[in-house]
């Protein structure tokens, strides 16, 4: 039977917009076996091991973004089960994601003693919250937590003025693997002292562990899936570059090859499989 050039057309045009009308948080919830990561621009991780989902700091909104967000905070509220917190700025714990998860979802939120205030003007129930003390593990829903001491940069190279020593990193152990989130800081010897990290996220941008540090604690930590964050998120200006650039392919070219096959780079709302 023949087909027609516009029928033809009509069809690969159809399969097109169906490949693109395909939702992000539909990609999750498909994800039924084994640990995937999606990446949502900043520090914002999406983690699914089998049927649970975790994030790390959630920067949803569209405000600012060079792109829209992925997902929105009505869809991962769906799913999650585990909210994580660094620290208190806003790309970090934002509080129009924090309100909407707060009301329509019953995730979990795990965040810094200093971000207690926030939490409620963000209407976060108490019985919701647990506080994370760095260097204090403890486990939640079965995944084992280890809060990282967190030490925040500024531009300049410089020690934040308001560095606050209750802001966390978190090594998790989920689904048999390691996985690091260090939060927004400098390099430390916390981080140096880790052994057997699976999954490493970074920040190379000039307020956290830059081009040289990144490379030193890939170099120390020799993780098997590395990926770069922190970076092609939000429009750079010259006010702040500091926080908003980053160098992901700076850091890259500077490590070995075994390295190199480790390392990913991905788009905002791209699945890697941590196999």
């Amino acid at each position: 039977m023949r087909i027609s050039g516009f029928v033809l057309l009509f069809l690969i045009l159809a399969s097109s917009a169906s490949g693109q009308d395909k939702r992000m948080v539909d990609e999750i919830k498909a994800h039924k076996t084994g640990i995937a990561v999606w990446w949502i621009g900043q520090g914002s991780w999406i983690i699914k091991s089998d049927d649970q989902v975790i994030s790390t700091d959630l920067f949803l909104e569209n405000r600012g973004r060079i792109a829209p967000s992925p997902i929105t905070p009505e869809e991962i509220a769906s799913v999650l089960d585990i909210a994580f917190i660094t620290h208190g700025h806003g790309d970090h714990f934002e509080e129009y994601t924090s309100r909407i998860l707060a009301e329509k979802s019953s995730c979990m939120f795990v965040i810094p003693e200093n971000c207690m205030t926030a939490a409620g003007k963000f209407r976060i129930p108490r019985e919701r919250i647990v506080v994370a003390k760095p260097r204090e593990p403890f486990e939640i829903k079965g995944i084992k937590v280890d809060p990282l001491r967190a030490l925040h940069g500024n531009s300049n190279f410089a020690i934040y003025y308001d560095a606050n020593l209750q802001d966390c990193g978190y090594l998790f152990t989920i689904g048999g693997k390691r996985i690091l989130q260090p939060g927004d800081t400098y390099l430390l010897e916390d981080h140096l002292f880790l052994k057997k990290v699976d999954v490493l996220f970074f920040s190379p941008t000039e307020h956290n562990m830059y081009i040289d540090n990144s490379v030193i604690l890939i170099n120390a930590l020799d993780p098997e899936y590395i990926f770069p964050q922190h970076h092609s998120t939000v429009a750079v200006n010259e006010g702040n570059r500091f926080w908003a650039k980053g160098y992901p392919d700076e850091v890259k070219i500077r490590l070995s090859k075994p390295l190199k096959e480790k390392y990913f780079i991905l788009k905002t709302g791209e699945k890697k499989e941590i196999r």
